[in-house]
């Protein structure tokens, strides 16, 4: 579909786009276990139907923040969580000339790389609400924000439905925002100059996101989620009173429950810092970062 043509035609006929490709329509949605999990009256609305000023896209760094919604898609917010570090990156996924302004049709449009090319796609701003028109998937924190919802949308449809977006990889979200090669290292076999791999990957501007394996308990005692994805969000070499340690730090897309163990927020670990890197580095919030 040639989003510019149809931006066009919607704008000559003084219309709103409706995209017969991806529907709104149940079938979007699937044909599994994540329709039991939908609201009774589930509804499509566009975003000036659920906000009064919606906002496609905000550059301010707090008001990228995304929820997760009924879709079980960590690994796709933890590499998006990533992406918003690198602007740049943001900006080739995401055409930054989009509004709900300025030539508004209900039309927008997103670029992933898939199958070894870039692939321009193209949704109509109809989003999957409940009754009290609350987004039944990603959303921003931040309730006139749509930008999330709507590059959700998008990839679904590049996948097919939203149930295909239930299980994957990080690495492999971040392929596709990218077009870049992914390395994946298992930690429990991880090479001795893993702080080096880091390292250049930070200054490289490098994505990175980690996975913690299944487990039967969904929040371990640790405060690790199993089977979740996290966005590497910094690393810092810092100097202890006994010498130094390699500290990385990590965001749960979820936005909440934090690692509880050794440089959490109230681990005793932090006075051995210096007290000038103490303020630099610690933010006693539950915010879902961690060191």
């Amino acid at each position: 579909q040639n989003y510019q043509a149809l931006v066009e035609t919607c704008l000559k006929n003084k219309c709103l786009f409706t995209d017969e490709n991806f529907p709104a329509h149940i079938s979007s949605i699937g044909t599994g276990a994540l329709l039991k999990k939908l609201p009774r009256n589930l509804q499509w609305k566009r975003p000036h139907a659920l906000h009064r000023s919606p906002v496609f896209y905000t550059a301010n760094r707090k008001q990228l923040d995304l929820c997760q919604g009924l879709v079980e898609n960590c690994w796709f917010l933890a590499a998006l969580e990533a992406l918003t570090f690198h602007q740049d990156i943001l900006a080739a996924v995401m055409p930054q000339n989009q509004s709900f302004e300025r030539k508004y049709a209900g039309i927008f449009h997103f670029r992933f790389w898939h199958f070894g090319e870039w692939v321009d796609v193209v949704v109509d701003d109809r989003l999957p609400v409940n009754e009290a028109g609350e987004l039944v998937f990603v959303s921003s924190v931040y309730k006139n924000v749509f930008w999330g919802a709507l590059l959700e949308k998008a990839y679904a449809k590049l996948y097919g439905s939203y149930e295909d977006l239930q299980i994957g990889q990080v690495s492999e979200a971040l392929v596709d925002f990218t077009g870049g090669v992914n390395i994946r290292i298992k930690l429990a076999a991880a090479p001795p100059d893993l702080w080096d791999i880091l390292t250049r990957a930070t200054y490289s501007r490098s994505l990175m996101g980690c996975q913690t394996h299944l487990g039967a308990t969904k929040v371990l005692k640790n405060g690790l989620v199993a089977g979740h994805a996290y966005t590497v969000t910094g690393i810092r070499k810092v100097t202890c009173q006994y010498g130094p340690e390699n500290l990385v730090r990590l965001r749960n897309p979820w936005g909440k429950i934090e690692w509880k163990g050794d440089w959490s927020d109230n681990s005793y670990k932090w006075e051995l810092l210096s007290p000038k890197e103490k303020i630099l580095l610690r933010k006693k919030k539950d915010d879902g970062e961690f060191w």
